[in-house]
């Protein structure tokens, strides 16, 4: 399996400089779906309403902070065939309301 990003996550990034350490917990992350697999990897759930897509939210614990996952990102990824690709990361507060989460989601996913 291969891991890829869609190009406005770097955007998501910006959004999340007030927090510490959101890029290496993504990657922390990225390594342990490789290596676990979509089913073994703790806290993956799959999200409806997007058609034949295949799209997951995934729980990322914060590194270089002292709460756990519940406080922690939330990474939004589609499953193509042998890939993985992130469409969203993000934090709880960022997206003012669940709406305009799956409207960012259904914009990254025509743009593939």
């Amino acid at each position: 399996m291969e891991i890829f990003r869609h190009k406005d996550v770097d955007k998501d990034f910006k959004k999340l400089n007030r927090f510490p350490a959101p890029r290496e917990s993504l990657e922390a992350w990225e390594i342990l779906l490789l290596l676990k697999g979509i089913h073994e990897t703790p806290a993956i759930d799959q999200c409806s309403g997007y058609g034949e897509n295949k799209i997951y939210k995934g729980r990322v614990v914060p590194l270089k902070e002292k709460f756990g996952k519940s406080k922690g990102y939330r990474v939004i990824f589609q499953l193509l065939e042998e890939k993985y690709k992130i469409l969203v990361f993000s934090r709880h507060g960022i997206y003012k309301t669940e709406r305009e989460l799956r409207r960012v989601i259904k914009e990254r996913l025509k743009e593939l």
